[in-house]
């Protein structure tokens, strides 16, 4: 797979709205080695590229998404004028030009996000390698494996890395992804004896990205990716 670092978070969201296209466009022209985008799955079916499961924070309309068709939530503003995208709409935009790391934000995303990424390598430009998938959700990141075992994985931690013995045995994943709130020395320490890679999310400050390397960080997701190099 993809050599990366530094990981646009939602897209160069700090420059553009979250999880939009303006967003990962922008991210494309800063070069960056990889994106990183949430995915859910709306009342109609539909992997949309979306964080939150309320609609309020970013389309400043009430609802959950999940109970939203996709009719609906195209009408909706998630910033600047910006529509929700596809998941396909993404991919279809960055045109492998990068790497991209895909989030299942929801249960039920495992098969349609599988499907959505075996068209992709099929009919486009993508390879496999330039994939990779994480999740809070264990049980949707192992039945994304069971469906798709030659995308790499990235075990997602808010807080401590338990577990990492029985999920790297059942998923053979190639990292761990560490919030930047809560990670320590000796967690650091412990992933990579496993011989897993770490990113920290998010970083933007290019002070505490030092930090982080001095703890041997492997890279990090930042909404502002150009000011961390490389």
């Amino acid at each position: 797979m993809r050599k990366f670092s530094i990981i646009a978070h939602r897209g160069a969201s700090g420059y553009a709205p979250e999880n939009t296209l303006a967003a990962f466009a922008r991210a494309v022209e800063l070069k960056v080695d990889a994106v990183e985008c949430d995915v859910q799955i709306c009342r109609s079916g539909e992997a949309l590229v979306f964080h939150d499961r309320r609609l309020k924070r970013i389309t400043g309309k009430r609802g959950k998404f999940r109970r939203k068709k996709l009719a609906e939530l195209r009408k909706l503003d998630a910033g600047n004028g910006e529509t929700i995208p596809t998941l396909k709409e993404v991919l279809d935009l960055l045109d492998a030009r990068c790497a991209i790391n895909i989030e299942l934000k929801s249960r039920k995303t495992a098969v349609p996000v599988a499907q959505i990424i075996r068209n992709s390598i099929r009919t486009g430009s993508w390879k496999t390698e330039d994939f990779f998938v994480s999740s809070f959700y264990f049980r949707e990141l192992r039945h994304f494996h069971e469906i798709m075992p030659e995308v790499p994985l990235a075990l997602l931690f808010a807080k401590k890395p338990r577990g990492l013995k029985r999920k790297i045995r059942l998923l053979r994943p190639f990292a761990a992804n560490l919030s930047a709130e809560h990670i320590r020395p000796e967690w650091v320490k412990r992933v990579h004896h496993w011989g897993l890679k770490v990113y920290v999310w998010t970083v933007d400050d290019p002070k505490e990205a030092a930090r982080l390397r001095a703890m041997g960080a492997d890279g990090f997701f930042s909404n502002y990716p150009d000011r961390l190099g490389k």
